[in-house]
Parts: C-alpha cells; structure tokens; sequence
C-alpha cells in the first residue's frame, strides 16, 4: 500500500501529504496497511501490537491529524515516561507546526497550573499527569477529545505505573466513550485480550522492516535460532570487547545490557580500549570535547562524572539512573549521531528513549531478588531489550546476543527467551496502596459517590475484564471505611464526600497513609520551638512517597551514631510510627534524611556522592521528591492552621531546592545564582540584595563564576525589587 495514495483517498491537504512523505517514505509495512483497513482513519480504536521501528508513531500521527484537520479535535498522546513523552513532544512540534497545529507538553508537578493546555491541538503527556488534570476536574480535557494515544500500552503490567494507566484508561472510556483510542506496544502475548478490553481492533504482527537475528554466544560463536552460526575471532581480552569489536569493525554501534549499575560501568571501562581502536582522529578530537562537557565544572563534577567522561573519550559510554539527566541526554543524542559506539546500560534504557544498535548484547540474565539471590530475567524484558537491535537505515538487520555462561546453560536461554513467548500483560490494580490513592482521587473529583458508584467504575477496568477482582468487594469497602475513618472523607446517608484535607491528599497527587504520616508528625511538633530542619527531612523520609536509599552493612554503625546525635530532632520513630517498624526501614529513612542535610549545609556533590555510594542522578531524584513532599508539608500545614509554620517549610523547601544554608536563600532568589555563585557572592560581603544594589555591572562581573552577561542581569533584577 502507498503511503501517498492512502494520504490522497482520505483527502488529507496538499501540505500535509509533503510534511508526511518528506522522510522519503513511499511504501506502507504490512501492519501500517492493515491499521487502516481496520478503520483507524475512520475513527475506530485500534491496537497495535507490533515490533520496535514498524510505524507506530506514524500511525499514531494520522490518527491524530484526521481528527485536527477534518474534526477541530483535540488530540490526547499519553507516554509513560517523561523521557518518552519529551521526545515526541519534539518530533511532533518540529513536523506539523507549519500546519498550524499547536503541540503542548505536560509533564510537570502535579498540581501546577494546566490553564494554558486547552489552547493546544495536540497535548503531550505522562499518565500521571492527565490522571492529575481529571482530578482537578479539567471538563476543557475531556469536551472535544477526538483521539487518544495510549503508547507503551503494556506498562500496565508496571508495578509502579501500571494503575495509574489503567485508572486513566478506564476513566477516558468512562468519560468520553466516543473517543478515538489506538493503543501501541510491542508485541503483547495476550494482545487480543487487552484489545476486547479497549473494544479496539487488533493489528498484531512480528513484522520488523529490520530483521532480527536472535542467537546465544559461548565460546567465540554465536548460534542464531534461524541463521546458522558466527565464529567471532576478534583480538580482545574479554568476551563482551570481543562481540562488540565485531560489531564496529561492520560499522555498527552496541548496546551491553547488564543487571546492575555498577556492572554497567565496569562494562563500558572493559570494552573502551577496544573501542579506541576503531575511531578516527576526526572522532577522537570530537569525543575529547564532548568528555570535558560530561565531566562539569570542578564545582559540580563527582567521580561517577569524570568515570563517565574517561570511558566517552574513548568512544563508549554507561547510562542508568545514576546520572544527571543532562548527562543521560548527551548519551543518547552522541550515540544516535554514531559518535558513541558502545553503552553499558541496564534494561530501563530499553523502556526509555528510542534508541536502537546494530548489535544488542544481552550479557547478564539473571539478577539479584531480595530473600530469593539470583533469578531469571522475565521473558519480556529480554524481548524488550533484544528490539532494541536494528538501527533503520543503517541496518540490513539486528543481532540481539544472549551471553552463555556454559555449554549447558545455552539452550536454557533459547528455551527461556529466544524460543519463548512474552510473559501476558497482568492488572496490577488489585494492590491496595493502588486503589486506596485511585478510590479517594474518584470521590474528590466528582466521579464517585458510593460503593456501588465505585464498582461500576471499576468495571471499566483491565483488572475487571481479566477477573482478577477476589474479594475486591471487602477490599474496596475497608478502603472507603479507612477514609472515612481518617477522615479523608464524610458520609452523608450511603454517599461520600471528600474533606478539605481528602481534596488536598488528591490535588498533591499523595498517597492518604502519606498525608496522614505528616500530618500526626506536624501535631506532634511544639508551638512554642521552630521546626529542625532534620526533623521535617526525617519525616517526609518516612511516607510512602518519600525517597528511601539502599542500606549496606557498612552503613550500620554511621547510622547510628547519626540517629544518636539528631534523635531529639526526630518526630517519628519506630516506637511512634509503623512504617519504620522494621529496622532496614528506619535506617533507610535515617540514610536519605543525613543525605539531605549534608545537601543544604551546603556539602560538595562529589563529596556527597562518595560518602553515600551513590550517583548526582539519584541526589537529583532525592532532592525532587523532597522539594515536592516539603510543598505538600506547607499545604498540610496550612489545612492545619499552623501559619508560623508554614513560612518554616516553604524556606526548608527552597534550602533543599538549592542545596544551600539558611543565609544564602535572599541571594538565590537572583535567576542564574544558585548554591555556588551564590556562596562565592556572600564571600565578598554581598550578602543581601541591599549590599548588591548600586553597585555597577562591572564590579560585580570581576567576582569569580559570575562575568559580564550575568552581572548585568543581576543588575536589572535588582530594580525590580
């Protein structure tokens, strides 16, 4: 099928077919043809299930400019990451805004104003944020709603994300039953189950335009399940250097995917003397200047950044979660531009950014599981990871390399990945943290006002049409008397209502056992004594949506010398609150809380990253949590009449937004001033605006960090105050 003919027999304009047709595509692939002739651009919902690169997205772009251009309709693209959702937000802008068409992206806190979506042709976003617009009762989102992208459809079989897919899903087709849905993913085992659920039309194929070579290394051979054998008999010191050095020398780049961070970075050391080799003087100069940005400044570069930077001078790289984002992003943009060769990376990659190689390595398939040791990898993570493999127009096709241990132990990994189907995609909503978050958000939006009201919403949902729902009846009625109880909400008769601080709970996108934690560790507080900075840390720490860190043997004795020096600070402890019952609990809290501190007294990153064996990626993560949960603190903390209090947090929050002591907070209040500029300009004696104002840009661009352009801004910023 052509893609132009199609284009031109639904009558799409003129201007939009060349912006189509532009990227040199002439030919439909087969799933491509067979979603139209299900009648996806006449309106009918469709699922795709379908491999890496076979046109999804395209797809998912005629769809959504059938609807705008012959409709005027709103078009809803839901991803569930933020990466994800970031690069179609650019893809999509970059495309069809000479159309005329507005894209908008939505990916930010909460509860932060959304008013200025509703201008947007196209809207952009993470699950959890639409989930929080519905909950704010954004009618504007749901009237004119013509199309809905649901990508990556089968995250909900995610632990974590999956409910809040599902609740959004159901509650689109709740809402707004007229709706376009196409739903995407790569191939789901039970595909046709998922689409019933949707009353979607079901394209699966295992269509791929760049063939996938599946095989088991061992022993200097790769046996392919359907193309025979390859003998590698390249000159390196390990197996993985060698299976990459093939790939290279064939002008093709690699993904090592591995089970833990640590391995990734060892990874990406082990194989960048290899990778040197095949570089060209061009790319070494290139690959030295993009190591110097990865690396920072000295302010802000820690040993995991120059690690980083020393590997990508030689051409390779490590990415996981333990990076800065910037840093992530310089990753994936170098490697797409072939000028990285090689990433050591952990599976999350293959569920993030579109990112593909000629050679996909899967070196490590088991990983460790707490109280079991090591386990099997599921069936579906391999999957994702080997379609990873096949760069299009690179690639002729892609490998994706099993790593075999031992003769026996490779027909084990045909027998459990290559020749194997994906485990089927499963309701996590049964959990009952999950329903306790979804159930309060339903009764403070409007949607839900009794049990009955709850159980008919509940039929809309992929756990209901899997009948998976055992004893949810009792369940969902001992969540509506926990609320009411805790008084989240009131009843009137058989109906609910949600209190003030059930509408909060809701609004700040909390967990109630979240709220409630805070909430009795502010009453626990004396009116009389400012609130410790460490007792407020140490308290978010302990809520369910805290962050928590790791906790190994060696941090034993530390941690409690810490516990014993702030233990008077402390408004929660096991004896007080049952979520740090258990002592690795209480001492993960304890960890993260002396992280903090160490971050707003001001204590280099590289420094912090050393002392708690972690990455500047997770002490950003820590601190975002931390920034958000002390905002839901000061709210709560309003909802309680405690207004002296409130002035308390909101400052903590802005310590820890900057990581800096109480006496630089009037300085960061200066766009482009942050920890270090801000302590370099307290050192020579600028200490307050009023010490700043009248002097000339001149004096002030000669202190160190701050120079000519800045210096003039904060020249102008201070007329304003």
């Amino acid at each position: 099928m052509k893609l132009k003919k199609s284009l031109e027999d639904y009558n799409f304009p003129p201007q939009a077919i060349n912006i189509i047709t532009s990227s040199g595509i002439e030919d439909l692939y087969p799933p491509q043809a067979e979603a139209i002739e299900k009648g996806l651009l006449k309106g009918n919902s469709v699922l795709m299930s379908v491999p890496t690169a076979a046109g999804k997205t395209l797809m998912a772009e005629l769809c959504m400019l059938r609807a705008i251009l012959f409709n005027k309709g709103r078009c809803l693209y839901i991803a569930p990451l933020k990466a994800l959702a970031g690069e179609k937000f650019k893809d999509f802008k970059d495309k069809y805004e000479a159309l005329g068409i507005k894209v908008g992206l939505a990916i930010g806190d909460m509860d932060s104003p959304s008013k200025n979506l509703n201008r947007y042709d196209i809207i952009i976003a993470t699950a959890e944020k639409v989930d929080s617009l519905l909950r704010s009762k954004a009618q504007w989102l749901i009237d004119g709603l013509s199309v809905v992208v649901l990508d990556e459809i089968h995250f909900i079989n995610d632990e974590l994300r999956g409910p809040t897919m599902e609740i959004l899903t159901a509650r689109i087709k709740q809402l707004s039953p007229n709706a376009q849905l196409l739903a995407l993913s790569a191939t789901i085992r039970n595909a046709q189950e998922m689409a019933d659920w949707l009353d979607a039309e079901l394209v699966k194929s295992d269509f791929r335009p760049i063939p996938l070579k599946e095989g088991v290394y061992f022993n200097e051979e790769i046996v392919f399940n359907e193309h025979g054998t390859k003998l590698i008999r390249e000159d390196a010191p390990d197996d993985v250097s060698k299976l990459s050095l093939d790939t290279l020398k064939g002008q093709g780049q690699v993904l090592i995917f591995v089970n833990s961070r640590r391995s990734a970075q060892a990874v990406s050391r082990q194989v960048s003397k290899s990778v040197a080799q095949t570089l060209t003087v061009e790319e070494k100069a290139n690959l030295t200047k993009l190591a110097k940005k990865i690396a920072g400044t000295e302010a802000n570069s820690t040993k995991i950044c120059q690690q980083l930077a020393d590997v990508v001078a030689s051409g390779a790289a490590f990415h996981h979660a333990g990076l800065k984002p910037t840093q992530r992003e310089l990753i994936e943009e170098n490697f797409k531009k072939n000028l990285i060769k090689v990433i050591g990376c952990t599976p999350t990659l293959a569920a993030g950014v579109n990112l593909p190689a000629r050679r996909a390595i899967i070196r490590d398939c088991k990983r460790f599981a707490n109280g079991v040791g090591q386990v099997y990898i599921p069936t579906s993570e391999y999957k994702q990871c080997a379609g990873r493999a096949g760069r299009p127009q690179y690639d002729d096709y892609g490998e994706a390399v099993l790593v075999a241990k031992t003769n026996s132990q490779s027909s084990t990994l045909f027998d459990k990945y290559i020749n194997a189907e994906p485990e089927p995609v499963m309701s996590k909503l049964a959990n009952e943290a999950s329903l306790r978050i979804h159930i309060l958000s339903s009764i403070s939006a409007g949607y839900v006002h009794d049990v009955n009201s709850m159980f008919e919403f509940l039929s809309h949902t992929f756990l209901h049409h899997q009948r998976l729902e055992a004893n949810l009846m009792d369940v969902v009625g001992d969540i509506f008397d926990f609320l009411h109880r805790e008084k989240f909400v009131e009843k009137s008769g058989y109906r609910f209502f949600p209190t003030p601080i059930g509408q909060l709970t809701s609004r700040l996108y909390l967990d109630p056992i979240t709220t409630m934690t805070i909430r009795d560790g502010l009453n626990l507080l004396p009116n009389d004594k400012p609130a410790s900075a460490c007792g407020i840390l140490h308290l978010v720490c302990c809520t369910p949506d805290g962050p928590r860190m790791n906790i190994g043997k060696k941090d034993m004795q530390d941690l409690e010398e810490f516990a014993s020096h702030f233990n008077e600070d402390f408004l929660l402890t096991p004896e007080n609150c049952h979520a740090i019952e258990d002592l690795y609990a209480y001492l993960a809290t304890l960890k993260t809380t002396w992280l903090l501190m160490h971050w707003i007294e001001e204590e280099r990153e590289d420094k912090i990253c050393d002392q708690f064996s972690t990455g500047p990626g997770d002490v950003y993560r820590h601190v975002e949590a931390t920034q958000w949960l002390l905002h839901a603190t000061c709210r709560i903390a309003h909802l309680l009449q405690k207004k002296k209090l409130t002035f308390e947090l909101e400052r903590l929050r802005n310590r820890v937004r900057y990581g800096i002591k109480e006496e630089l907070l009037e300085l960061t209040q200066l766009k482009g001033v942050g920890r270090v500029r801000a302590r370099v300009l307290f050192a020579s004696n600028f200490t307050k605006f009023k010490d700043l104002k009248g002097v000339p840009a001149e004096q002030i661009s000669q202190i160190k960090q701050i120079g000519s352009a800045l210096a003039k801004d904060i020249v102008q910023q201070l007329a304003k105050f």
